[in-house]
């Protein structure tokens, strides 16, 4: 494993001079996501925040607003917190215990990294000597990784595979494994360095077991409705509450119909929640639909002059060019988007 990733292994960013800080934002940025959306990210943020205390000293919106577009913005709160937390209470340096890195904010045993090499485990056998002999530990996991009892075995079982006078190597050669060669569809076995061990080619299994999670069942279907709100050229933008869907992110105004309730009305309902006041009809500009992790949303996007104070202190009035200033999402933009797609009233 450790020669064929000397030989195989991608040219990505953190791999450049690593130190725990910048391992740390890797693996939280690669949590649910793809190495290719992760690189301009992890690029642009490292530029801004080379250091944990530059992190630690900066406001959650600039952090946001650097993340913004990547997803799961609990993320970034987590490593925000943690870079405060860790300057704060600890001298400044990340514990280079393992159950002591556990208790930060959103780091846990099964990160990103843990998950692809749990995956990579699931579906190899492992071989090792002992006393002189060879033995093989066939690992054709069948249950889903993300069931507890599952993780937890086969993380018991991949321990003593550790190359320990290099486990950080051997832990980026199983998860360039999982990326390369161990897909979870259409595995590319002929290029594996470990095929000879593995179960579930040999059973002609790859590629149908091990790495996929357990199937969810059909994403919950919400109708939400987001109001786009122009007055003189501007948008009014909420910031989305803590414990809720894009905290901290900034959102045209949301409103879920109740039963029985126009989209139209709905949205007026939104504006008056914020204090204003609707001039004639709030006009539809378009709907769009977009998919979270286990959310289906579907959005009616309204536009309206309205007259009247700004109410709620996490509501603004926001001119077009300072957009670029905000932590959007990609779901906020596609409704920002949407809001400005007809400039008339």
């Amino acid at each position: 494993m450790l020669a064929w990733y000397d030989r195989e292994k991608r040219d990505l960013p953190w791999r450049h001079k690593p130190n725990a800080y910048r391992t740390l934002v890797s693996e939280l940025m690669l949590q649910q996501t793809v190495v290719a959306a992760v690189l301009p990210y992890f690029e642009r943020f490292m530029a801004r925040f080379p250091t944990l205390q530059a992190l630690a000293a900066a406001r959650e919106d600039e952090v946001l607003t650097l993340w913004s577009g990547l997803g799961y913005y609990s993320r970034a709160r987590n490593l925000h917190r943690t870079a405060r937390l860790v300057v704060d209470e600890l001298g400044g340096k990340l514990p280079s215990d393992e159950a002591e890195l556990r208790q930060l904010p959103g780091v846990g045993v099964y990160s990103a990294a843990a998950v692809a090499a749990h995956r990579v485990l699931a579906t190899h056998a492992s071989r090792r000597r002992k006393r002189g002999s060879r033995t093989r530990a066939h690992l054709g996991e069948r249950k889903p990784i993300d069931h507890p009892a599952a993780r937890a075995e086969l993380r018991a079982r991949g321990q003593p595979l550790v190359a320990c006078a290099a486990a950080g190597d051997f832990a980026q050669a199983m998860m360039e494994l999982g990326a390369l060669c161990c897909l979870p569809r259409n595995p590319r076995c002929p290029q594996c360095p470990v095929a000879r061990f593995c179960r579930a080619l040999a059973t002609r299994a790859a590629g149908r077991h091990s790495g996929a999670h357990q199937a969810a069942g059909k994403a919950p279907h919400s109708t939400g409705l987001r109001r786009g709100r122009n007055a003189k050229g501007r948008l009014i933008l909420v910031r989305r509450p803590t414990g809720t869907l894009l905290a901290g992110t900034w959102v045209l105004p949301l409103q879920k119909m109740r039963a029985g309730e126009t989209a139209t009305r709905a949205a007026r309902r939104a504006l008056v929640d914020l204090g204003l006041r609707v001039e004639g009809n709030a006009k539809l500009v378009g709907e769009l639909r977009h998919v979270f992790t286990h959310r289906d949303a579907t959005a009616s996007v309204f536009r309206a002059r309205v007259r009247g104070r700004v109410a709620v202190a996490d509501a603004r009035w926001v001119r077009g060019d300072e957009l670029a200033s905000l932590p959007l999402s990609t779901f906020a933009r596609k409704m920002i988007d949407c809001s400005q797609a007809d400039a008339t009233v």
